[in-house]
């Protein structure tokens, strides 16, 4: 009987998950346009990931939005493909990059997230709008004296680098980006 259940359960879900569409009207539209300029800005009133001051400025936001502006101008670029010039503009509302200590100590998150327009270059109008785009690279963390050792060792090999998280942050980002501009 339970497994009758789960089998039942199994295949709902399934049926579920294959039953996500996107708006047709939507998916027209990205088709006809192409990326050719990209722009990263902050809002004003972003939201920074201090742990005290949350609207003090992050120290790594100038990392962020350099490194996710030229891996956009890296992967994006051209795509989807269509004959319409576009201009995507990429407006981050929330920025919380850990420090190294508290990557490599406490295995803290960080992710950033923003608002994701394409325009026509040419006349500025609103092709299409993703409210809500998140990059996120999540820490290592362990159990039990060993395991917070081993964690320590995996978040410190993994935050090696000047700009090590922003990359991360940047290619989780631009990938949830890509994935938008090329739904079917």
């Amino acid at each position: 009987m339970r497994f009758v259940r789960f089998l039942t359960l199994l295949l709902l879900a399934a049926t579920l998950a294959s039953c996500v569409t996107s708006d047709p009207r939507l998916v027209s539209a990205l088709k006809k346009t192409s990326v050719s300029q990209i722009r990263v800005e902050t809002a004003p009133d972003i939201t920074m990931g201090g742990f005290f001051d949350r609207t003090k400025p992050d120290p790594q936001l100038p990392a962020v939005v350099r490194t996710l502006q030229s891996t956009m101008a890296r992967e994006l670029t051209g795509l989807p493909g269509g004959p319409v010039k576009g201009r995507l503009v990429v407006t981050l509302h929330r920025v919380d990059v850990s420090s190294k200590a508290g990557r490599v100590i406490a295995g803290n998150d960080s992710y950033i997230q923003g608002t994701v327009r394409l325009e026509d270059a040419k006349t500025g109008q609103l092709i299409a709008e993703a409210q809500s785009i998140r990059g996120e690279d999540k820490g290592v963390r362990g159990d039990g004296e060993i395991g917070i050792v081993i964690a320590m060792a995996m978040n410190a090999a993994q935050s090696q680098g000047e700009d090590a998280l922003a990359q991360k942050l940047s290619n989780s980002f631009t990938r949830n980006v890509k994935t938008w501009l090329t739904q079917k």
